[in-house]
């Protein structure tokens, strides 16, 4: 599998792909990937299982990830996926902003947390910038 860390300032773009059971916020999300312009979009799981599944066929260097999914949320999808060898950054994309759910995004692996509240696209921008710089390091939930 290929590593997560790109860089956002060369021409490769990131393969992402977006889990979501909500219609409506895997289309804002696949919109603002493509107005951020380097991210290509290489599949959507409503569910943990699909997410898990998409992982191993699209091998995606990013995922954006919803906690409340059915049949395996998305704390367990990240925690299982963290396990793999050069696994995918993840950013948790939730409504739910409580500190319950910040600390367990955090000790599932979860390299960034964002609320769907607010300017989602700005806040996604930036968490974009410190996660696919040239650092090495990836930025961790806070």
């Amino acid at each position: 599998m290929k590593t997560a860390r790109a860089d956002l300032h060369n021409s490769r773009a990131v393969r992402t792909l977006i889990a979501d059971d909500s219609p409506f916020m895997l289309k804002t999300l696949a919109q603002i990937l493509a107005l951020e312009g380097n991210f290509t979009l290489v599949g959507t799981a409503t569910d943990g299982y699909q997410v898990v599944r998409q992982v191993l066929a699209t091998e995606p260097e990013l995922i954006l990830m919803d906690v409340h999914m059915s049949h395996l949320n998305g704390i367990e999808a990240t925690r299982y996926i963290k396990q793999f060898k050069n696994p995918p950054a993840v950013i948790i994309v939730t409504s739910d902003d409580t500190p319950d759910s910040r600390a367990l995004a955090k000790g599932a692996g979860a390299d960034a947390f964002v609320t769907k509240s607010g300017d989602l696209h700005a806040h996604l921008k930036a968490i974009f910038r410190r996660l696919f710089s040239a650092r090495n390091e990836p930025c961790r939930v806070q």
